[in-house]
């Protein structure tokens, strides 16, 4: 024994086992870094491993057959004795063994000590193991038919896993990111913040249908769980198999389902197959949240609804679609959205009380009732409508949002940005928390906060047009005019909303280039319930405010139900026209509080049309009541931020101006000026040079040269516009945002 030992070391194979063993060290410790970093599983790490420890064995076997020579390398038993070098060998082995040992703690500090080993980990969310993405269902037919039914299966199937409470399951919205996806499905995992993945395939043939799913654990890529349904193609069997599904995931992910659960997986919403092909072509376009799609699912969802008067999914859509097309693209007037929406709401939950659908859309349909008179018990309706929506579905992305609007109304603006957040949390690539956290973090006067989130809402969803349209109105209240117009053109671009070039417009006004805003002022449809407002319109921009009052009022005359932002139009056009008796009239008519005995409630949401009535009240000599209502007005404004999206402007300088306080009117016109400020379109739909407000400060030197300002950086704004119309490259203008 003594002589074996003594010739593994003559031979240096104690030296090279030391070596390797310290190579293999490092070369695993690096595998374990940059093999996830490559998507690989941890099975694949394993195998890695092994062929290391294996590359073992055989460097001993090698070191003790072969011998390195000074005429290079031969078999052992063929070398001289006397003519060996091993010793000379085994010294330099020594000086590699203490290099290589020096390396190895290079590394290990590097992976351990800075933290590189986790850095991939650092921005991803802890899994949660009872997390779930379900995969959009891969079509195996070439007719576009069947693709349309593998995605009906799978929105079924999401709403199905959503509505049990101990999952947490990403919603159609983010998932449908991974369509035609290149990423595997750790990847996948990450970004989703989900511990397993469902991916399925669907296939008919003939009357027969065959779906196939699994259930895979993304972090070992080991499936939990497989298997393939082969049934006859009816409606029983479609709605079985996701029972099924369902109930083997929750098995599978040991997830507890309550008994109203139970009951809620085994429901069969329709028996009629032709009702169901309606409603998930409705379900489709609506989730595109385009006004022509929306208008496709509204026609969709009726049709369902007469085939199967029975259906409550559908009547629960076509509620919705008639509050988007409201609530998105004003395409259909508050009188119907009411009429049909409570309607189909009242026979949804009939059928079905337990409709997490129809309750958060029951939510929407309050806010905007409430929205028209501020005032009422709907907005607390539209909160228990809300709760109770997420009560059945805790995965309900859309509850949180809508219920984040009500928090913001309520100015709760800390719970309302943890809703959207809740929000997110199922639906991380959602859209509509891109669009309102922004204007929250305005709210509070965090401008660049909010910019940043506006910006980062464009990068993540460049084919979307809202988000470029809110950045373009953050810019306009920024005083960015020349920016707002170069993004919002891109919004406009993209969208088919005739609406969309609004932002657009108001800085071409700023600018006094007229003709370039009745460019952007797009053909409305006969049909839109905007279309009656062109004749006004137009004589606003001939500065014949006279005759845009009686147009308007024209339009009010004959609606059985005016909206009310009419009366607030007709108010404003009347005061430019100097008309005061017309302003108080459509004042009061628009806000009713207004002609009470007692002062109306004045909040953010008032405060334009307060100090407008407060300076109509002035003019007819009524200045006691009009000194009260701006005294009570200004600390209001004074707790709005001053610019931005949610900014006031100059309100406060216009109601000093009215008190006759002309020295703290002009040095808040100095301060608003230095905050950004550059015109009152955005906040009073007229521009700095016709406000009636300033009257009193206007003829003061101050004041003129802070006008004179105004003017100056309008005007190379303009420049700037008009250089990139010209040129047709609007994105120098773009990038300013990433300077700023």
């Amino acid at each position: 024994m003594t002589s074996f030992f003594t010739e593994l070391k003559r031979r240096n194979v104690l030296r090279v086992a030391a070596a390797y063993a310290v190579v293999a060290w490092i070369i695993i410790e690096a595998g374990s870094v940059l093999l996830p970093t490559f998507g690989a599983s941890e099975s694949a790490f394993q195998i890695y491993a092994v062929v290391v420890i294996a590359g073992f064995l055989a460097s001993l076997v090698l070191s003790w057959v072969f011998e390195l020579t000074s005429e290079g390398v031969k078999l052992e038993k063929n070398v001289d004795r006397s003519q060996s070098v091993t010793a000379q060998t085994g010294r330099k082995l020594d000086f590699a063994i203490i290099g290589l040992l020096i390396v190895a703690l290079a590394v290990s500090i590097t992976l351990n000590i800075t933290g590189i080993r986790n850095g991939d980990q650092l921005d991803v969310a802890p899994v949660d193991h009872l997390s779930i993405a379900v995969l959009p269902f891969e079509s195996l037919s070439t007719d576009p038919d069947n693709e349309l039914f593998a995605d009906g299966i799978h929105d079924d199937l999401l709403t199905r896993l959503g509505n049990i409470g101990a999952l947490k399951v990403i919603s159609r919205t983010s998932v449908l990111k991974y369509r035609d996806r290149t990423k595997n499905i750790r990847q996948i995992a990450e970004e989703l913040g989900v511990g397993t993945v469902l991916e399925g395939t669907v296939q008919r043939v003939g009357d027969n249908v065959r779906i196939n799913a699994q259930l895979i654990d993304a972090n070992t890529d080991e499936h939990l769980w497989a298997k393939t349904y082969d049934r006859q193609l009816n409606l029983e069997n479609i709605f079985l198999i996701q029972s099924e599904i369902t109930n083997e995931i929750s098995h599978a992910l040991k997830a507890t389902l309550t008994t109203e659960e139970q009951t809620r997986l085994a429901s069969v919403p329709t028996e009629n197959m032709g009702a169901y092909s309606l409603y998930m072509r409705g379900r489709s376009n609506l989730y595109k949240r385009r006004l022509e799609t929306i208008q496709q699912a509204r026609e969709q969802f009726e049709e369902a609804t007469k085939i199967d008067p029975d259906f409550a999914e559908a009547y629960a859509g076509l509620a919705e679609s008639v509050l988007l097309l409201f609530n998105n693209h004003a395409a259909v007037s508050r009188e119907e959205m009411i009429t049909v929406a409570e309607a189909a709401l009242d026979t949804a939950l009939t059928l079905d009380p337990e409709l997490a659908d129809a309750y958060a859309s029951l939510g929407l349909l309050k806010q905007k009732i409430w929205d028209e008179t501020r005032t009422g018990p709907e907005l607390e309706e539209a909160e228990a409508a809300y709760r109770r929506a997420i009560e059945l579905n805790p995965n309900h992305a859309q509850a949180y949002m809508w219920f984040a609007a009500v928090r913001t109304t309520q100015q709760r603006f800390d719970e309302a940005i943890e809703l959207h957040h809740q929000s997110l949390r199922v639906d991380p690539l959602g859209r509509i928390p891109y669009a309102n956290l922004p204007g929250l973090y305005a709210q509070m006067g965090q401008y660049e906060e909010a910019l940043d989130l506006y910006i980062k809402a464009v990068e993540i969803h460049p084919e979307w047009p809202t988000a470029y349209l809110n950045l373009s109105a953050h810019l306009l209240g920024l005083g960015r005019f020349d920016e707002a117009i170069a993004w919002g053109m891109r919004g406009k671009e993209l969208s088919t909303d005739p609406l969309a070039g609004g932002v657009t417009i108001v800085s071409y006004v700023e600018f006094g280039d007229l003709d370039r805003a009745r460019e952007n002022l797009v053909d409305i449809p006969v049909d839109h319930p905007m279309y009656e407002l062109g004749p006004g319109i137009e004589k606003v921009f001939e500065g014949d405010f006279s005759a845009a009052a009686t147009a308007f009022e024209e339009v009010v005359t004959n609606s059985d139900n005016p909206r009310q932002f009419l009366f607030n139009i007709i108010a404003s056009c009347a005061v430019l026209a100097g008309d005061y008796e017309k302003a108080r009239e459509y004042s009061e008519r628009g806000n009713p509080d207004f002609a009470a005995d007692a002062d109306p409630r004045i909040d953010r949401f008032n405060v334009a049309n307060i100090v407008r009535y407060a300076f109509v009240l002035q003019k007819l000599g009524e200045k006691q009541r009009a000194e009260s209502l701006l005294a009570s007005a200004l600390p209001v404004v004074r707790s709005l931020p001053r610019v931005g999206v949610a900014g006031h402007g100059i309100r406060d300088v216009q109601i000093l101006a009215l008190q006759g306080r002309s020295f703290e009117a002009v040095a808040a016109m100095r301060d608003a000026i230095d905050g950004g400020f550059r015109g009152t379109m955005f906040t009073n739909g007229w521009p700095l040079v016709l406000d009636p407000y300033l009257d009193a400060i206007r003829s003061q030197p101050e004041f003129q040269e802070m006008a004179a300002e105004i003017d100056n950086a309008v005007v190379l704004m303009h420049d700037r516009v008009v250089q990139a119309e010209a040129n047709g490259n609007w994105d120098e203008l773009r990038a300013l945002v990433d300077s700023s």
